[in-house]
């Protein structure tokens, strides 16, 4: 009823906080159709990265309200710098459990966005992380054809 509102007024751009977080497979279909069908823009939010990665044409990734990693869609999925973006896509469920994987093991709790860490958010639970991480907040930078917020980038290309 939420998204029939929303379009009453044929807007040219929605914005959706999880629009399809509670809906049975086939009306998720046929929401995230609702954008082709009609010609909308959206700025869609969601942690369902099968259907981020099938409506959208570019993709940014947010940890714990900051964005670590922004950029088209092909070169996100096919190819994440920032180990937040890895971990994510690698914990995305595949249709052929025999398809080889790579996991990114991402330890520790979520810090607390009222007392976030110094440095990079993500250094507490980062695999990968180094002492500068622990210092210094990296903003984005472009690499690689995107922006992406991390000391290790240049050397993940």
């Amino acid at each position: 009823m939420g998204i029939a509102r929303g379009l009453a007024l044929d807007p040219a751009l929605v914005v959706c906080d999880e629009p399809v977080s509670a809906l049975d497979v086939s009306v998720q279909g046929q929401v995230v159709n609702l954008q082709r069908d009609r010609g909308l823009s959206y700025v869609f939010v969601s942690h369902d990265l099968r259907i981020v990665k099938f409506i959208a044409d570019r993709v940014a990734v947010m940890y714990l309200g900051r964005i670590v990693e922004i950029g088209d869609k092909k070169t996100i999925y096919g190819r994440p710098l920032h180990p937040y973006t890895e971990a994510l896509l690698a914990a995305v469920p595949v249709a052929r459990p025999g398809l080889p994987r790579r996991r990114t093991a991402v330890q520790g709790e979520i810090p607390s966005a009222t007392s976030p860490p110094s440095g990079c958010l993500f250094h507490p639970r980062c695999p990968m992380a180094i002492d500068r991480c622990r210092i210094e907040i990296r903003i984005l930078r472009t690499v690689d054809g995107r922006e992406v917020a991390c000391h290790l980038a240049d050397s993940r290309v």
